[in-house]
């Protein structure tokens, strides 16, 4: 089995997908197993509830960028459910100017 420890803003977005298509097929066999962790849990919750997980860029200027505590506090939940700590873990994240993710590169 194929684990997918997937970090995500928006985890409900997925469902349709997930469950129509054929990776919904493979979940359903047991081929893989995906997760959703939402950085927003990793947010205490002030009095309005609101659970920012963005912030203005450092020095000014427009644009939004992803707050690091919720984000790296998402990813090392995400790591410390893996039993096999031996395994071999690949990690991604999609941000602009990171390599192109190709065929070859999935493939390391």
């Amino acid at each position: 089995m194929i684990n997918f420890h997937i970090i995500t803003i928006f985890p409900n977005i997925f469902d349709s997908y997930l469950n129509e298509s054929i990776i919904g097929r493979a979940i359903k066999n047991k081929r893989i197993f995906i997760k959703f962790y939402n950085p927003r849990d990793f947010i205490k919750a002030p009095k309005n509830n609101y659970k920012p997980v963005d912030d203005k860029p450092y020095g000014g200027g427009p644009g939004m960028v992803m707050r690091a505590e919720p984000l790296l506090k998402a990813i090392a939940k995400a790591i410390s459910t893996i039993k096999n700590k031996n395994q071999k873990t690949l990690i991604i994240n999609f941000i602009p100017t990171a390599e192109k993710f190709t065929t070859t590169f999935a493939k390391t």
